[in-house]
């Protein structure tokens, strides 16, 4: 039992690959060993669920889901200032009606399902999403700062405030322009697209001078509008004359 990983609950069947049946986890549960989360999931006694042990037994399970956004951003040490375990988890891949119950009531959770860029479904498949420690076989895959500032950007303004989103990218002087470049060639929403040049011409962002903009489809030629609480913003192409 002591090689179970912390705060990540197990499932019966990798209790009967570690010679722990059903009987047996029905047992410790019984003895106080193990705690039943529901649904076949189990914790040991004592340790404490964490949000990314939660999301690693998900995938481990073979729940397409990964860890995105600001969420992410966090976990990659790009924003310091957010309380992680109380904030709001930010996942995608799949709808909250898909998730377990014991998963939807530990934590603050936020799904999207939306394709954000053109990729294979599976998470091992998605553009720039990576385990998030690579030498603990227990880490949940992340999405890299790249992704999970687009990712970030795509919940503006519905989920995500305007002016927390400019704090939060203005330190990030260094994203990578082959990643970044990729992404947003990949990426099938012309908002998050044009908000994120907006914001990073904005902050002079050293990313945006290696950017390959002909590359990049950002809509007509026409403004876009990204109407926000009591005003709204206007998304210029980054062709057009007059920008910024």
């Amino acid at each position: 039992m002591s090689s179970l990983p912390h705060g990540m609950p197990v499932t019966s069947r990798q209790l009967e690959n570690r010679g722990i049946s059903r009987q047996l986890a029905h047992r410790y549960v019984r003895s106080g060993w193990l705690v039943s989360l529901g649904y076949g999931y189990y914790l040991r006694i004592g340790d404490k669920l964490t949000q990314t042990g939660a999301v690693a037994a998900l995938q481990k399970q073979g729940v397409p889901v990964h860890i995105g956004g600001r969420t992410a951003l966090a976990l990659r040490g790009f924003i310091h200032y957010l309380p992680l375990g109380k904030e709001t988890l930010f996942i995608r891949g799949v709808p909250r009606k898909s998730l377990p119950e014991w998963f939807l009531q530990s934590f603050p959770i936020d799904t999207r399902v939306g394709r954000l860029f053109q990729e294979g479904e599976k998470p091992e498949e998605r553009l720039f999403v990576s385990s998030l420690k690579a030498e603990e076989p227990a880490s949940p895959l992340t999405a890299d700062p790249e992704r999970a500032l687009l990712e970030m950007l795509d919940d503006v303004p519905q989920k995500q405030n305007l002016e927390d989103a400019r704090k939060i990218m203005e330190p990030l002087f260094t994203l990578r322009a082959e990643a970044m470049q990729a992404l947003l060639e990949a990426c099938t929403r012309i908002k998050v697209k044009r908000l994120f040049h907006s914001l990073a011409e904005q902050l002079r962002l050293p990313v945006l001078d290696a950017l390959k903009l002909e590359r990049i489809d950002f809509g007509a030629s026409s403004a876009y509008v990204l109407s926000l609480q009591g005003e709204s913003l206007v998304l210029k192409h980054p062709g057009s004359k007059g920008h910024g």
